[in-house]
């Protein structure tokens, strides 16, 4: 593993929040091995009508440094999923959340 990755952000009116999904009842934050995969994953949130990216939520993806993200995740006991470059991973069923 290198020492960058990826997330994605949610900007709303109210602030700034690192973007989750949940699974199983909890909240895992999106760890993108390659930022080329969050930007897709981004755009299919924003083509997915089930999901209110594009009105009211802005996402944008930055690159930050792995260890950093991994150490504060786990400080505050966070879970978080990291995604490789040969992983499918995609938006779920909105209609299902």
């Amino acid at each position: 593993m290198r020492d960058s990755c990826y997330i994605i952000t949610a900007s709303e009116a109210k602030g700034m929040d690192v973007y989750t999904i949940k699974s199983d009842g909890v909240k895992n934050v999106l760890v993108f091995e390659e930022g080329e995969d969050a930007e897709r994953y981004v755009i299919m949130l924003n083509e997915d009508d089930g999901y209110v990216v594009g009105e009211t939520l802005e996402l944008e993806v930055f690159e930050v440094p792995l260890s950093a993200v991994v150490e504060s995740l786990n400080e505050k006991g966070y879970s978080y999923i990291y995604i490789k470059p040969d992983d499918l991973f995609i938006p779920p069923d909105a209609k299902k959340l």
